[in-house]
């Protein structure tokens, strides 16, 4: 499975989606306020914040074993932008305690991990996360992770 849609799935299934709106002191329209790659423009509005973007930054082999990948890296950037930075803080803890009980672990480069987002007059937070999929190749491979040819 692709990194960002894993990371929406795990979102979009906790309670972040319930900070947001309690933050926001209102739910948008059919939406959940994170979306994959790109925020449409009628969502990229300060009176709409808090929201989420998840976007993949990195996908490679990784442990190698008979010159065939065992697993994969995959790393993803979820930004959100947020109004104070008490929300930062909110919005931080509860995407880390998602994404840690679920293998990911949280890594950065020397970056920037919030500013002002001058555009839109609200602060923009970025965090990088990674994970190891151990089940990509046998999934591609035999079909499902049911097969008798299944490797952990």
């Amino acid at each position: 499975m692709n990194i960002e849609t894993r990371v929406y799935k795990l979102l979009t299934a906790s309670d972040i989606p319930n900070l947001l709106n309690s933050i926001r002191g209102s739910v948008i329209p059919e939406e959940d306020g994170i979306w994959k790659h790109d925020i449409p423009e009628t969502f990229r509005k300060k009176e709409l914040a808090p929201f989420i973007r998840i976007n993949p930054v990195y996908e490679g082999d990784y442990d190698y074993s008979d010159d065939s990948a065992m697993s994969e890296e995959q790393r993803v950037q979820i930004s959100y932008w947020c109004k104070t930075d008490t929300q930062a803080y909110q919005i931080k803890q509860m995407l880390d305690d998602v994404l840690k009980v679920n293998d990911f672990t949280n890594y950065t480069a020397n970056e920037t991990p919030r500013y002002k987002d001058t555009d839109i007059d609200l602060l923009i937070n970025h965090r990088k996360y990674r994970f190891f999929d151990w089940e990509s190749e046998e999934e591609n491979k035999y079909g499902n992770k049911n097969s008798k040819n299944w490797v952990r």
